[in-house]
């Protein structure tokens, strides 16, 4: 994945926008580059795209939206700033914080009224969010949020080719993007370009550049998108551009490795726990999914267990990953806790123990010993729910330093002319930790900073 420097470099087609990544930063920075006035081209290296979003749960967090208002529900961006800076520890770049947060609304009504691309809110508070502010389609689920978008490109005219990677980066002398090489059906194909956005995800499959960048969490198992191989990682740093947040990533501690299918972590808001096979809670699991993965690993065999009754099942049943978990016959039900443990392989006595003792704080709506506050009508009753996980890494939160809208930055702070970057390939919004993610901060840099750069672009092209 070289950079060519080639100045008097000579293309067959050109467009003046190129986007590499079809997943759900790289589709909306098309379709913002194409409503703002610019032609597009959509490359992805799959034969079938999807990236990081369409393994998500499809769900975008945005504040001061009119379905929120409809509720009379108030939030605004700068609460929603509050949000992710608390559990980022303060360490989240403030200005891209601002950037997106102050966007978030603003996208979902334009994917609304100019694509057709309708959110709903819905129900609940999101882990370390104050206010409900998840959006999402009525069938939920990043899959089903992309064809909506594919299905708007088509609408607006984008072209998108599929198995197509880029292999190269053509530039002038002063790294000026002059268009992209790729391999496509066998042979290369050239296009010069007037604004190049990278959308082309993180790192985290990249065993190499996880054991340079992210040492500590190499023994995690990777569950995440393969495409995740850092390119624009590599094409970054070749260019010379500044890295932010490389210490930053996403991991799940309630992953089906098998499937590579992270389970829904609000099925612990609503009152499910995790136990180890001596059936005994280790942490408080709504600190989030992020930070608990490393905990997990800890545990014997690296195995924990989710454990609930038939009242949050039947809430995770409207969440798609828990669906399909339902279908593949993954999750065990008992009609005591020593049948489920039984199924489980966790020690009886110890479940039945934790089980008594959380119902017990839940009666008194008190907090355990890690902080967990437990309430009253969460109390977990049979028949009971089980499903054996892991913990996995998912993504990578650094990446490419951007301004507000999404344009590279070099070392020195100064900016390329015409580089952006969205999603996984920019730094995201979580800070260089791993708990420092809060819940649909991988979409909102996606979506709303895959808006932002595809914007950007297109004035760029336009002056």
């Amino acid at each position: 994945m070289p950079i060519l420097v080639d100045p008097d470099a000579r293309f067959a087609s050109t467009v003046q926008v190129v986007v590499i990544g079809a997943g759900g930063a790289g589709v909306t920075a098309s379709l913002a580059a194409s409503s703002a006035g610019a032609s597009v081209l959509l490359l992805d290296r799959d034969a079938t795209p999807g990236g990081a979003t369409a393994c998500s749960s499809g769900m975008v967090p945005a504040a001061g939206t009119e379905a929120q208002i409809a509720r009379g529900i108030a939030d605004s961006a700068q609460k929603f700033a509050e949000d992710i800076q608390t559990k980022a520890n303060g360490s989240a770049d403030a200005v891209r914080v601002k950037a997106l947060t102050v966007a978030s609304a603003q996208v979902l009504e334009w994917l609304h009224k100019q694509h057709k691309i309708r959110f709903d809110l819905v129900e609940g508070v999101a882990p370390g969010h104050s206010v409900p502010r998840m959006h999402a389609l009525a069938d939920r689920g990043g899959a089903t949020l992309l064809s909506a978008m594919y299905s708007a490109l088509g609408a607006h005219g984008v072209r998108m080719r599929t198995s197509a990677e880029v292999v190269d980066l053509v530039v002038d002398n002063a790294k000026r993007i002059l268009g992209v090489r790729y391999k496509r059906n066998g042979t290369v194909e050239a296009v010069g370009c007037e604004a190049l956005i990278l959308a082309c995800n993180g790192f985290a499959g990249n065993p190499e550049l996880i054991a340079q960048y992210l040492p500590d969490v190499r023994a995690l198992p990777f569950a995440g998108h393969e495409g995740s191989q850092g390119e624009a990682l590599s094409w970054g740093t070749e260019l010379g551009a500044k890295l932010a947040d490389i210490d930053g990533f996403l991991a799940h501690g309630a992953v089906v490795l098998a499937h590579r299918l992270p389970l829904p972590w609000s099925l612990m808001t609503e009152g499910a726990v995790q136990v180890n096979r001596d059936g005994e809670r280790f942490i408080n699991e709504h600190e989030g999914y992020s930070e608990s993965a490393l905990f997990v690993l800890a545990q014997p065999a690296s195995m924990a267990f989710m454990i609930y009754d038939e009242r949050v099942h039947e809430i995770g049943l409207t969440m798609p990953n828990y669906a399909t978990a339902v279908t593949s016959r993954i999750v065990k039900r008992g009609a005591s806790l020593r049948d489920l443990a039984d199924q489980l392989g966790v020690q009886r006595d110890g479940l039945e123990a934790t089980i008594g003792l959380v119902n017990a704080l839940a009666f008194d709506d008190a907090a355990d010993e890690f902080g967990r506050k437990f309430r009253a009508t969460q109390m977990l009753l049979g028949p009971y729910y089980g499903v054996p996980v892991t913990a996995a890494l998912l993504g990578t939160e650094g990446g490419l330093a951007v301004d507000v809208s999404g344009r590279v930055m070099r070392d020195d702070g100064s900016l390329f002319s015409n580089l952006f970057a969205a999603g996984g390939a920019a730094r995201g919004v979580s800070g260089d930790a791993a708990g420092g993610y809060l819940e649909g901060n991988g979409l909102l840099s996606a979506v709303v900073g895959g808006y932002l750069a595809g914007r950007g672009a297109a004035e760029v092209v336009a002056r």
